[in-house]
């Protein structure tokens, strides 16, 4: 009897210390808060402020025929791919919604992809994505070959209406950081 009350009282904590690993590693996933240090919300002027210690470079800005407001940029910084990044503000808002994050060359898909799961934990499961490439491809200018998403999730830690979308083309990569009650 002695035995077996000591083989549960092992097996129980050794459950409850893998439990506690699993929601460290939960926990340790970033809330999507925007693209660097640029976080959804902010004016495009404080943006504009934050840009040069990103090492954002070659800035331009410019509104479409629509009334967005973009910020256009180059990201170099050692270590990483070359990175042409957009920022957006939508028509009638100075509040960033959205940063797309171009990266030119499709070979380093396996580096974003990786960085992308080491700051925001493993991407939404095969069926939710599916579902999300089938309905966003069809108004694409060039379709696309997948698409990897992060956020969206119930917890309190991450906004459900926050997510990270990597997509991949023959050529080329995009990732959008995007906040979806921004885009309104």
């Amino acid at each position: 009897m002695a035995m077996t009350t000591k083989l549960v009282a092992l097996t129980g904590g050794l459950f409850t210390a893998l439990a506690l690993i699993v929601a460290s590693v939960a926990t340790a996933a970033e809330e999507i808060t925007g693209y660097r240090s640029a976080e959804f919300g902010m004016s495009s002027e404080a943006v504009l402020e934050r840009l040069e210690q990103d090492g954002v470079t070659d800035i331009e800005i410019r509104e479409t025929e629509d009334n967005d407001r973009l910020i256009d940029g180059e990201l170099q910084v050692e270590g990483e791919p070359v990175t042409d990044l957009r920022y957006v503000f939508p028509a009638g808002s100075d509040r960033l919604a959205l940063v797309v994050a171009f990266y030119p060359d499709v070979a380093d898909h396996a580096a974003v992809k990786d960085q992308l799961v080491s700051q925001y934990g493993q991407p939404w499961g095969e069926e939710m994505t599916e579902w999300w490439f089938e309905q966003l491809k069809e108004g694409m200018p060039v379709a696309p070959n997948d698409l990897t998403i992060w956020g969206g999730s119930e917890s309190e830690r991450q906004e459900r209406s926050r997510f990270v979308r990597l997509w991949t083309f023959d050529d080329y990569l995009t990732v959008e950081y995007l906040d979806t009650r921004l885009l309104r």
